[in-house]
């Protein structure tokens, strides 16, 4: 009796049945080429969470002429079996004790020498650490203040009986910092960089930023280049740069957040949902003064 064919290898004889590559049966099915062969290989090892691929098994089985309901299952119960447990090794048999008395008395032997000189070691380090200590406080100047001719100590700055600057002396002159240090110049920001900064950020157009919080697999397609697929956790962010528009496929509609220039846009839709053919920036039928609300392609 034959074993029933997994997941995989159903979706692959039916493609094959209607003679079509898996390159051909992407493009048609507007699923990736590379979730196309994952879910016929039946390697889902590469997914943090195989169940985000259900919503994809659901379109490639519909388009194939399957039943999706079936595949379904068979896949929430793949994925739900346990593991087989592995077999544990055979204990092998215990291994003699052998002691062998001269090795253990080699090793005491050198135990016994090598501490000596350890503590010895130890001794003279400590000892030269003190001595370079002592000597570099014996090294230190000692700062005096200069004394005047009657023996006292004389301040910077001469005061009268009221505490101020007596009439008669001239008031101290302040010497800039620039003559400790000539030749020393430290030269101001230029104003012009903070505008070439603004405008490399600038340069690139149109920014868009998505933000997951639910596991999301995006395809985005920036300037009809070749598309950029992530698969986003809850939390991280990607970030996309385009000139003119991005072409955009969500495969988890409620799960990520978009935002385009730094304007947060709105929910694109459920969870579970698949978002295909969505154009950034929005085309607009009415002038963009009238403030018309994204148009999100049909699911």
């Amino acid at each position: 009796m034959d074993s029933p064919l997994t997941i995989g290898e159903t979706l692959r004889q039916r493609r094959e049945e209607r003679a079509l590559t898996p390159e051909q049966a992407a493009f048609k099915s507007k699923v990736p080429l590379r979730l196309v062969q994952m879910l016929e290989s039946d390697d889902y090892q590469l997914l943090p969470d195989p169940l985000y691929l259900v919503p994809l098994l659901h379109e490639y089985a519909r388009f194939l002429d399957l039943d999706a309901a079936a595949l379904d299952a068979e896949f929430q119960r793949v994925m739900h079996q346990p593991p087989r447990p592995s077999p544990s090794p055979a204990p092998g048999p215990p291994a003699a004790l052998t002691i062998r008395w001269r090795q253990v008395a080699w090793t005491i032997a050198a135990i016994l020498v090598a501490t000596p000189l350890l503590l010895i070691a130890l001794s003279l380090a400590s000892k030269r650490s003190t001595d370079q200590a002592v000597s570099t406080r014996a090294g230190e100047p000692k700062v005096e203040r200069p004394v005047s001719g009657s023996g006292g100590s004389v301040d910077g700055t001469a005061q009268g009986p009221d505490g101020g600057a007596p009439a008669g002396s001239p008031l101290p002159t302040a010497v800039p910092e620039t003559a400790a240090m000539p030749g020393v110049v430290t030269p101001a920001t230029p104003a012009p960089l903070r505008q070439d900064a603004t405008a490399s950020t600038g340069a690139a157009g149109h920014i868009l930023i998505a933000r997951a919080d639910e596991p999301t697999w995006m395809s985005v397609r920036a300037d009809q280049k070749d598309a950029r697929e992530v698969l986003l956790q809850p939390g991280q962010m990607a970030r996309f740069e385009a000139q003119t528009s991005f072409h955009v496929v969500v495969g988890n509609a409620g799960g990520v957040t978009l935002s385009l220039d730094g304007m947060p846009l709105p929910r694109l839709g459920r969870s579970g949902e698949v978002i295909r053919d969505l154009v950034l920036p929005p085309v607009r039928r009415d002038s963009p003064a009238s403030g018309a609300a994204l148009a999100v392609p049909a699911r």
